[in-house]
């Protein structure tokens, strides 16, 4: 990077005209619905671990295709490191995140097929930001009124 286009950097991040995603918190709430399916994601901090989240993720399509899992989060740079438990336990997503969405990359390791139905996948799926409300996230619900994040 030049050094012209070093300090026009520095100044947008000073200014706020770009968000600094290194001191951005992911925490809250972040999904859409649309026709035939939804996407919900939560992220709440895990203790006193800076940097250091949990998080909870389900994905629909139609009445019978899904994704859904649980687990630890860690912030690097601009991605989102996604470690699953349990049942998906062996699965890790390293996500973009965008400070407005949080974006799973267009292809996984097979691993994760054990968090989905058979025709679901986190592939490629975008979660919006809905807000930075760790109350309401810990409130997020999956389709079964299940806790996502706890």
């Amino acid at each position: 990077m030049s050094p012209a286009a070093a300090e026009l950097d520095a100044l947008a991040l000073e200014t706020g005209a770009l968000p600094d995603r290194e001191q951005t918190d992911p925490s809250g709430r972040y999904g859409r619905r649309y026709e035939g399916g939804s996407d919900s994601l939560c992220i709440i901090p895990d203790g006193s671990a800076r940097g250091r989240y949990r998080f909870g993720a389900e994905t629909r399509i139609g009445q019978d295709e899904y994704c859904r899992g649980t687990g630890r989060a860690k912030m690097s740079a601009d991605k989102l490191l996604l470690r699953f438990e349990g049942q998906g336990k062996d699965c890790m997503i390293v996500a973009r995140y965008e400070g407005d969405a949080i974006v799973m990359p267009g292809g996984l390791d097979l691993a994760c097929a054990s968090l989905c139905s058979s025709r679901g996948s986190f592939a490629g799926v975008s979660f919006p930001r809905i807000d930075h409300d760790v109350a309401a996230a810990r409130q997020t619900t999956d389709r079964d009124k299940r806790a996502l994040c706890r």
